[in-house]
């Protein structure tokens, strides 16, 4: 019997894969590659294929795939048809799940421990954690994500409004994650939640890779930003105003 490994490639820079996940990659017998689409290429893969090179023994590759849809009857069907694709693997060798940025913090990946972890007890689990989009964001912004006693709320961009109102008047600093090009359409509900207009923002496109773009300033400039869709979007905003490391507010890192 093998082990059903969980393991975080980063936010997208190839060098922020960890050693451990490393090492694992370079000895498993299966490595399992999430895709949306079947024909889409896997930004996971194109991340670890340097160390996947300096295999002795090429690993099997084995494509499975998530759609983005909130159908959960059809997802929850394909969450049971991979865990028995990856259990049957499980049980002769040692098997690699890659996923972006934490395996743990929305990730694909949940979806199918839970469904290993229920329906078949006798397969070890394990998590080799991964550097966040959250931390490389404030890293690329050089903005604190949290500083003495500020509360951080991470919330998905698309949540209802009501309840990204509802969270944000408990949060000093917020995180948001999935399609945080939405800043704009976010601004009257922060506005009302005690947010005020020198509140520090900060947006970043496509962190740590070649095309990152960091936007950076006060709340009151968001509507004037050039802001485009992209689904690898994260935005920090923090209640206070905070010293703005750039040359001028709003700058850009392209």
């Amino acid at each position: 019997m093998g082990v059903f490994i969980g393991i975080g490639v980063g936010p997208g820079d190839p060098e922020l894969l960890t050693l451990k996940a490393a090492k694992a990659l370079k000895t498993v017998d299966v490595i399992c590659i999430p895709k949306s689409h079947a024909n889409k290429p896997s930004m996971a893969l194109g991340m670890v294929k340097g160390i996947l090179s300096e295999r002795k023994k090429p690993a099997e590759m084995l494509e499975l795939v998530f759609p983005m849809t909130k159908d959960d009857l059809n997802n929850r069907k394909l969450w049971v048809e991979n865990a028995a694709i990856v259990a049957s693997k499980a049980k002769k060798g040692n098997v690699a799940f890659i996923t972006l940025g934490d395996p743990m913090l929305y990730s694909t990946f949940l979806y199918l421990y839970e469904c290993i972890k229920e329906t078949y007890p006798e397969i070890e689990l394990e998590i080799i954690p991964g550097v966040t989009s959250v931390t490389a964001v404030a890293a690329s912004s050089k903005l604190p994500l949290a500083e003495k006693e500020e509360v951080v709320t991470i919330i998905p961009s698309d949540l209802d409004p009501a309840k990204i109102e509802e969270a944000a008047k408990h949060a000093d600093n917020i995180v948001f994650m999935k399609c945080a090009f939405r800043i704009k359409e976010l601004l009257p509900i922060l506005l009302k939640s005690g947010f005020t207009e020198n509140s520090t923002v900060a947006l970043v496109k496509r962190c740590t890779l070649s095309k990152e773009k960091v936007m950076v300033g006060k709340l009151s400039e968001v509507s004037g930003w050039d802001v485009t869709e992209d689904y690898f979007s994260v935005a920090i905003v923090k209640k206070s105003q905070v010293p703005i490391h750039w040359k001028q507010n709003g700058s850009c890192k392209a």
